[in-house]
This record gives structure tokens, C-alpha cells and sequence, in this order.
């Protein structure tokens, strides 16, 4: 898989409303829009837009959406696009679709995932591979896990690992709190925590700084690949909107 592919696989409250489904609506995070900066070997590569919103109670989308600059769209195509939505049942997220698109250096990768909650499994289509997975409790597509990570955070239930689909394939990433730190941002200085994923026979480490005023939006996203960073988000400007509960 293209590595700008993999690294976007690997990102208020207020009182609820006094009406009759008031404690049925449950947003575990404030629906926001955040952009970000994107940098590969420490230059700009251009932009990533990430999106969170509720349709409907209980029912979340999300958009993840990279901008290369021009000079790099001269160069070569490198267009990624995620759209991911499911439902929020008995404080777990739990993803319905998953479309991925992407053109990154030449290649096209088109991801298409249905969960089927019910019947516990999960249609995975990867261009022209199909298969047919088994759904655990937990497995996430990669955009709704950065959703799942964020409720964890804020529940102070982080999991030892999460299992996610990558195309038609289940990854196990184990997941490390290395503990908090305050990052300077576009934003401001911010108190952070930081957690690093990583398989267990990868030789790629990814980090995430979850700002704790934020609802542990992350604010920074690195990728080492054997021991040297190659590619970065850090936030350009957050617009968010009051979490429902």
C-alpha cells in the first residue's frame, strides 16, 4: 500500500436539550472541522481537512480529505479522500460503511467496507479483491477509529490495542500512552497527550497528540519509518460546534 494511504488509515459541552429523546442522543465528541498541515520528509506536501458531524441522533459521519499544494499536484497526484459514518450504541462506536479513494503516485486505490452489525460481518472491497470478514466487537474502519480513540480518552478507558480493516486486510495495532505533554500549535500552547501505535511486526510507529481541552482532538500526527519521520499533520485551525448528550 502507498504510504500516504496507510498514514491517513493510521485522525464544548454544553447541557443536553429538555425534549423526550434528550437521553437517547449520545455525540461522544463535538462535532467539528479541523484542518491541518501536511508535511513529507519536512516539506509541505499541502493540506488535510477532517470533518465530524450527527445527521441524525445517534448517527455520526466523518470526512478526511487530503489537499496536495500545487507544486506537489504537478508532480504527482496525491488525492485521498475517506468518508466513514455509522451509529453510537451503548457508548461504542460502531461503523456502518467505509469509501476510501485515493491516488497517491500513480496508483488508484478504491475501498469500499459494509458492516453488517447484526450479522456480524463486514463486505471488504479493494479494487477488484472482494472478501467477506468476520466482525468482532471493536473492529473499526481507520477513520472512525480516530472517533473511537477520542470517546476512549475521554472515558480514561484506552485499550491495550485496537483491530482495524486496511483495505481487505484486519491489522491489530498496539497502542502505548506515553504520557502528557504541552505542544506549541498553531492554536496556541495546548496540553496534549501523546499515544504511539505500532504493529508488532511493523517497522512503522505512529504518533498521535490528543489535546485533552479539545475532547482529545488530535492536534499532531507523526509517521516514523525505521526510525525516521516521513510524514506529518500538525493543526492549522479547528471550527467546532456544542457536544449533545
Amino acid at each position: 500500500m502507498n504510504s500516504l494511504t496507510r498514514f491517513v488509515a493510521l485522525a464544548g459541552l454544553l447541557l443536553a436539550p429538555s425534549h423526550p429523546l434528550a437521553e437517547a442522543i449520545d455525540q461522544p465528541v463535538a462535532p467539528f472541522q479541523a484542518l491541518y498541515d501536511l508535511y513529507g520528509m519536512g516539506l509541505p506536501l499541502g493540506e488535510a481537512l477532517m470533518v465530524l458531524d450527527y445527521p441524525e441522533p445517534n448517527r455520526y459521519t466523518m470526512h478526511f480529505d487530503v489537499r496536495p499544494n500545487p507544486l506537489v499536484a504537478l508532480l504527482a497526484s496525491h488525492r485521498v479522500q475517506e468518508k466513514a459514518r455509522g451509529e453510537i450504541r451503548n457508548g461504542k462506536v460502531q461503523p456502518t460503511q467505509y469509501v476510501q479513494q485515493a491516488d497517491t503516485g500513480g496508483k488508484t486505490r478504491n475501498v469500499l467496507l459494509r458492516f453488517d452489525q447484526p450479522a456480524q460481518r463486514v463486505e471488504a472491497h479493494n479494487n477488484a479483491e472482494q472478501v467477506v470478514l468476520s466482525l468482532s466487537p471493536g473492529i473499526m474502519d481507520p477513520l472512525s477509529l480516530h472517533l473511537a480513540v477520542m470517546r476512549d480518552l475521554e472515558r480514561d478507558r484506552l485499550p491495550e490495542q485496537y483491530t482495524l480493516i486496511d483495505g481487505i486486510e484486519l491489522r491489530t495495532y498496539q497502542i502505548h500512552n506515553e504520557g502528557q505533554e504541552t505542544l506549541n500549535t498553531a492554536l496556541g500552547s495546548l496540553p496534549t497527550v501523546r499515544i504511539s501505535q505500532a504493529q508488532s511486526s511493523g517497522s512503522r510507529i505512529t504518533t498521535f497528540w490528543f489535546a485533552t481541552e479539545l475532547q482529545y482532538l488530535p492536534v499532531r500526527i507523526t509517521r516514523q519509518k525505521k526510525g525516521r519521520e516521513d510524514l506529518r499533520l500538525e493543526i492549522r485551525s479547528v471550527e467546532r460546534q456544542p457536544a449533545t448528550h
